[in-house]
């Protein structure tokens, strides 16, 4: 008699054949770098925007900052032609002239509505303000408010002390950070 074990029979064949052959479970490797997550592409966004956006803010100011060097300069040029009109020739006229050059330069720099509507101890305030001194209220200055009512010619106007007044508030102005706004009220 043959050993069982080593005999083949016909049901020992089929099953063997029918069973599944089972794997070992393989995990899944570490995800790749490529393609990122959609939060990161949002993050990506939103950085460059961030970046757009500061390089539009630096050109801006350096734009205002070139301007306003430019204004100065222009206004340095004009306030230098009426100096030598007024050296060789005082006169209300030039004085005037001189006065209508710094209304401009301060309309260029601080609010309109500001600046229009003040006129002589208030436009003297301002500047001595904007331009960190006293000179205007109390000084070689104050020819900006009372040049206008004065007949005869300007006797008591020390030019160089008001062209060198009126030189270092151009100059202070280009250099104030904190203009004035629109709805501070400085009386």
């Amino acid at each position: 008699m043959a050993n069982p074990t080593t005999a083949i029979t016909p049901s020992t064949i089929s099953t063997a054949q029918t069973e599944p052959v089972l794997k070992d479970i393989h995990l899944a490797g570490t995800p790749g770098f490529w393609p990122p997550a959609i939060g990161w592409w949002i993050i990506l966004a939103v950085m460059l925007i961030a970046l757009m956006g500061f390089f539009v803010w630096l050109k801006r100011q350096r734009d205002k900052k070139y301007l306003r060097e430019k204004q100065r300069k222009s206004l340095l040029k004009k306030l230098s032609v009426l100096e030598t009109q007024l050296i060789k020739n005082p006169s209300n006229k030039a004085i005037a002239e001189i006065n209508t050059l710094i209304r401009q330069y301060a309309v260029n720099y601080y609010p309109r509505s500001k600046i229009s509507s003040l006129t002589g101890a208030d436009w003297l305030s301002f500047l001595d303000e904007s331009g960190n001194t006293t000179g205007f209220t109390k000084g070689a200055g104050r020819i900006l408010v009372e040049a206008p009512y004065q007949k005869s010619v300007l006797g008591n106007l020390n030019q160089d002390e008001f062209i060198l007044l009126v030189k270092k508030w151009v100059n202070q102005l280009v250099n104030h950070q904190q203009p004035i706004k629109e709805g501070k009220n400085n009386d």
